[in-house]
């Protein structure tokens, strides 16, 4: 029977991918044959200079040039910041000479480093405002007003606050752990108290990420994408729910993530809100409805998610995947050639029109004879592909018209890990009502680790002088513009 035979083999796919998924390397490299090694690739893609004439001579460097071969040995340890260094002298027990008396004298020094751990300490800081009045009785009370604190009334001070955060969704510590940690160092701080840290921490940090989201919006090229999570949630007895985490970004920029409960067109509206311009997903079909909706709106597809579907076809039909798989990876090297040789986005369009172009010209009558043959069966992973690349060929060649744009979606993938690391920690988001501190603690972090700021250094700045900030004031917070001010601030120095 026909019907039984294709549910076998749809089956049989499932538990090679499930084998996979459990079993397998999580990267989706495949292994190409000889005709495409990168090697390869590269001299027909970028033909070599010509070659020198044989009478050219060889230039040597001179001897102070030459690398010294113990230079190139690779250290036992990495290059180690500037560290509080305690020197610890040990002297000899006999220093007297055996031989005639007298004291010996030092004709050198043994050398030796170790690296030693010294816990963190928690220190109780009291701030002493003295009254200050005149003997006459008449004249004012003088006292100088209390510094702003992160939490009104709170016992955290910044350092402390943000050691909190990070350590949640960073180091994805989860709040009983921290507990714990603070009990060893003599604190008991109840796991009910760090929550309501986290809150108020987050409630600070709302209106940066609500003005980078402006920013974001303002701009012409979005990258979105959302990813589930378990949520707690009272209504649903027995078992998990599940939210979504849904985020938008641009290449090199900030990044801000929006906790709903659902996966919807309505969600999907609200993220974007009256952005328009270059819109880049992937193949949900929310999207295709938005943009078909709205003019303003240019799909960019993600090649990354369609060439996924070809390796993972790979064992069903081999000859076919394994050619787009192939030329997929010829376009993959033209962007990583552009990106080694930091080409401008003219440049890199200009590369892009002349090398990338002719493939995509090539493999698109080779996908519509698949298309119109349905040799596949629908459900097998060939037709899953070959449907899939179907329906995103115009997408995925957008990125030919602009060199701003991306080949792929992996930059906002990336940007989602950190959340999918701390899943497998702290397993769920307690309540439906406190996805939204995960989604923006998570738009900070992620946006300062884009642009190299050291998060704990942000975080207690923002913490000790956002309490007294205004709201004209906040856009100078955002991770872009914070680090801006303190280039200056260096460089004034």
């Amino acid at each position: 029977m026909p019907e039984a035979h294709a549910l076998i083999q749809e089956l049989r796919w499932q538990v090679e991918q499930l084998k996979k998924q459990l079993f397998g390397s999580s990267a989706d490299r495949a292994d190409l044959p000889e005709s495409y090694t990168s090697e390869q690739v590269l001299l027909g893609l970028f033909p070599p200079p010509n070659e020198p004439p044989a009478t050219q001579e060889v230039v040597l460097p001179p001897p102070e040039e030459q690398t010294d071969p113990a230079a190139q040995r690779p250290r036992r340890l990495p290059e180690i910041k500037v560290l509080e260094t305690e020197i610890q002298r040990i002297e000899p027990a006999e220093k007297k000479c055996e031989h005639c008396g007298q004291e010996k004298c030092e004709i050198g020094c043994e050398k030796c480093e170790r690296l030693e751990y010294i816990p963190a300490k928690m220190i109780r800081r009291i701030i002493e405002r003295p009254k200050l009045a005149c003997p006459c009785g008449e004249g004012k009370i003088s006292i100088a007003p209390p510094p702003p604190a992160p939490i009104e009334k709170g016992l955290p001070g910044p350092g402390l606050l943000a050691h909190v955060v990070l350590s949640k969704y960073e180091d994805h510590s989860p709040l009983y752990r921290q507990q714990q940690q603070f009990a060893r160092l003599g604190v008991q701080i109840p796991r009910t108290t760090l929550c309501d840290w986290i809150e108020k921490g987050a409630e600070l940090l709302q209106p940066i990420v609500r003005a980078m989201k402006e920013q974001l919006l303002a701009g012409n090229y979005l990258q979105v994408d959302e990813t589930p999570v378990k949520v707690m949630d009272p209504e649903v007895q027995g078992k998990c729910a599940t939210g979504f985490l849904w985020v938008a970004g641009q290449p090199g920029g900030d990044v801000i993530f929006e906790f709903k409960t659902r996966r919807n067109k309505e969600c999907a509206l609200e993220l974007l809100g009256d952005f328009s311009g270059y819109l880049q997903r992937d193949g949900y079909g929310v999207y295709a409805s938005i943009v078909q909706d709205r003019p303003d709106l240019t799909a960019v597809g993600c090649l990354a998610h369609g060439r996924r579907k070809f390796v993972d076809a790979l064992a069903d039909e081999p000859k076919e995947a394994q050619w787009f798989v192939g030329e997929f990876r010829k376009l993959y090297l033209i962007e990583r050639h552009a990106r080694d040789q930091q080409m401008t986005h003219t440049h890199r369009l200009e590369l892009r029109q002349k090398l990338a172009a002719p493939i995509w010209a090539e493999m698109t009558p080779r996908l519509e004879e698949l298309h119109l043959k349905r040799s596949f069966l629908p459900k097998s992973p060939m037709g899953k592909a070959v449907s899939y690349a179907h329906a995103e060929w115009k997408a995925w060649q957008v990125y030919l018209s602009d060199g701003v744009l991306e080949i792929d979606n992996n930059l906002t993938e990336n940007a989602i890990r950190p959340s999918a690391v701390g899943k497998k920690n702290w397993l769920f988001i307690g309540h439906p009502e406190a996805g939204w501190r995960s989604a923006t603690i998570y738009s900070i972090l992620v946006s300062c680790r884009r642009r190299g700021i050291d998060t704990w250094e942000y975080l207690q700045d923002i913490f000790t002088r956002l309490p007294a900030a205004s709201n004209q004031q906040v856009a100078q917070f955002t991770p872009a513009r914070w680090k801006e001010l303190r280039a200056t601030q260096a460089n004034s120095h």
